[in-house]
């Protein structure tokens, strides 16, 4: 059962040698040396799986790596699973080459717990006990491990066991439990085939759950199939957790398609990516310099892939330092933000030969597309992220706080490898602090975003109002365009400048407070005349030309003295353009609105010769009058009906 497992994987580490896998022996009683060569040499060259009853009689799993420097893919490999290590020093041989190396992949794979195992102390005295741990105080003052407890015992005898047992289960406490939140992934470890049973996939799930029926998907072979049974830990389950050793029995599945360094998980919930955006922390003891563009070996997860580093601040990098990157990878992988990864490398002109580990980091994102170096817009996306991604919370506000479209939790959940009931909590709880704000009907808004666009708003206000001072104010869609944004959060920053009464809106146009409309004498007197025309016009206004005509203008400036008349005067504008050659006077809108409302209640629609003959007038006037009533969502045209829009509704209750 769930409720006796613990979903927190533990995990050896150390030089070849010195006692791991008879550590994980004497702790779990289970040998994992199975391979028939593993036996044969006496070393760990695969990963080895076991479980380990706590003091509390709860189970949790113990993965051991290969500690022999030609097998650190594999240790890797074992690593990203790992919340607690057993980092463990032979007192004979004491700090070896592995030793540093494994314990720089820890760090790199970002380890917070766990204990130090001083193994062999059968074989020396108390004085190079003292020394070794001296030693080791040293080494560890730096890392992650400078306050952990450094346990002596003896694998053949037992001989401090207790003491390391309750060092151990005090770091699982301190660890504490992995999240089991999002969609179901899982790197694979291994897979075979059981006779009657078909192909089983091993390894430990980075997130989500998984049971009896669950479908998965398998990547990059894009091949799918559903879970018949599991085990957790060996034994039969009914569900499988995040942190957790798990067995699925996948039997549509080709056992020999599956391959270390694929993923399950999920349907649809990932698309591989050959390029990812990371933070690559270069370790301190590199010598030589790390260049733009070197090509490395990438390990994530348990894939294991040729990768070039594209630098996205400077040139080179030395040890010690850090920087964003973007790694091309020569294979597609599907990743997630706030994934751990190594990278090792040649460096011939530091000396050093074959490959090393020479550092490492997170991934921050998967953009698709190459990024150049010393763009200052992305550094700052990207050192926004690298700030945000090790706190879910952190990260779904940087989610809505990258776009100004307004975010869907459909959309967010995507971008937060979370699945969108899970989600909910973590928006309300940013809504209840004021930092994200939700538009009905069309999703989460960031409130900096909302703010950033109020101040551009409000100057594009100002200036609109210089360059155009006849006009009372300025349309959403004006000022939408203008910005360059959409218009859900074109009106959020309005409210907001409403509120604080730095803007008016006015019907559907937006002014700065108090504004007032200046227009010259002349053209005051050509508006008062085009404006007393189309009233008295009523529903068969004349064209521009023939209003031009009529009052001796050009035919530009009644235009432009229309389109005055259309933004002032009442707040819904004197006037109303039809088309770009036809104005009507808003009273006759107004009534052509009632004439409507009137058909409607005789009958659920009516026809363009109904309207037409309820006006009293033309096609040629009636049909771009009820076209503008569509506009307007007044009508709705249906075949060569109108039926009653949402605006008539209202008056039709």
């Amino acid at each position: 059962m769930s409720s006796l497992r613990r979903n927190i994987m533990l995990g050896t580490a150390g030089h070849v040698d010195h006692g791991k896998s008879a550590l994980v022996k004497l702790l779990t009683g289970c040998e994992t040396d199975t391979l028939a060569e593993e036996k044969q040499r006496g070393l760990t060259i695969d990963l080895g799986f076991a479980p380990c009853r706590l003091a509390d009689e709860r189970i949790v799993g113990v993965v051991d790596v290969p500690g022999h420097v030609d097998f650190i893919r594999n240790m890797v490999a074992g690593a990203h699973g790992i919340d607690v290590v057993i980092f463990v020093v032979a007192a004979d041989d004491g700090i070896m080459p592995q030793t540093h190396e494994h314990l720089h992949i820890l760090g790199l794979m970002g380890l917070r717990h766990g204990v130090v195992a001083l193994t062999k102390i059968d074989l020396v005295d108390a004085a190079r006990l003292e020394f070794v741990t001296n030693e080791l105080r040293r080494l560890l003052a730096s890392t992650f491990l400078a306050s952990a407890a450094i346990c002596p015992i003896c694998n053949h005898t037992g001989q401090g066991f207790e003491g390391f047992f309750d060092s151990l289960n005090q770091a699982v406490e301190a660890c504490g439990e992995r999240r089991c939140g999002g969609w179901f992934r899982l790197w694979v470890e291994d897979a075979f085939a059981i006779r009657g049973a078909g192909a089983v996939v091993t390894g430990i799930p980075t997130h989500g759950r998984v049971g009896a029926g669950s479908r998965l998907q398998l990547w990059p072979a894009g091949l799918s199939g559903h879970v018949r049974r599991l085990q957790v830990y060996g034994e039969d389950a009914a569900e499988g957790r995040a942190g957790e050793c798990v067995a699925l029995n996948i039997p549509e599945l080709d056992h020999q398609a599956v391959h270390r360094g694929m993923v399950l998980c999920e349907p649809d919930t990932m698309e591989p990516s050959s390029m990812a955006e990371a933070d690559l922390r270069i370790l301190p003891s590199v010598k030589g310099k790390v260049k733009d563009y070197m090509e490395v070996q990438l390990h994530v997860g348990t894939a294991s892939v040729a990768a070039h580093i594209a630098m996205l601040e400077s040139a080179e990098m030395s040890g010690g330092q850090e920087q964003l990157v973007q790694l091309r990878l020569a294979v597609p992988l599907p990743l997630v933000p706030g994934e751990r990864f190594v990278v090792r490398a040649n460096l011939a002109d530091a000396g050093a030969e074959g490959l090393s580990t020479i550092g490492g980091g997170q991934i921050l994102g998967l953009t698709r597309q190459r990024l150049r170096r010393k763009k200052q817009w992305t550094i700052d996306l990207l050192t926004a992220r690298r700030q945000a991604v090790t706190d879910p919370l952190s990260w779904c506000e940087q989610m809505v706080r990258e776009s100004d479209v307004p975010s869907t939790v459909a959309t967010l959940a995507q971008k937060c490898w979370s699945k969108p009931e899970e989600l909910a909590p973590a928006l309300e709880r940013l809504r209840a602090d004021n930092r994200v704000v939700e538009r009905p009907g069309s999703g989460w808004l960031h409130r900096e975003v909302i703010q950033k666009t109020a101040e551009q708003l409000l100057a594009t206000v100002r200036s609109l109002h210089l360059a155009h001072p006849q006009r009372a104010g300025f349309s959403r869609l004006e000022l939408a365009a203008a910005l360059k944004t959409n218009t859900v959060l074109l009106d959020a920053a309005a409210e907001s400048l409403v509120q604080s009464k730095q803007l008016e809106a006015r019907d559907k146009l937006l002014a700065q407070t108090g504004w007032q409309a200046r227009v010259a004498d002349q053209d005051q007197r050509l508006c008062e005349q085009l404006a007393a025309r189309l009233q008295q016009a009523g529903w068969s206004p004349p064209g521009l030309e023939e209003l031009a005509g009529g009052l001796h203008e050009p035919v530009a400036r009644v235009a432009s003295a229309a389109r005055l008349l259309a933004e002032q005067g009442t707040e819904q504008g004197t006037v109303v353009p039809l088309n770009e050659r036809t104005w009507m006077h808003r009273e006759a809108i107004e009534t052509g609105k009632q004439a409507a409302l009137t058909l409607f209640r005789r009958a659920p629609s009516f026809s363009t010769m109904d309207f037409r003959d309820a006006l009293g007038v033309s096609r040629k006037y009636a049909v771009p009058l009820v076209d503008y009533l569509d506009k307007i969502r007044f009508t709705v045209r249906c075949g060569n009906n109108r039926t009653p829009g949402v605006e008539a509704k209202k008056f039709l209750k």
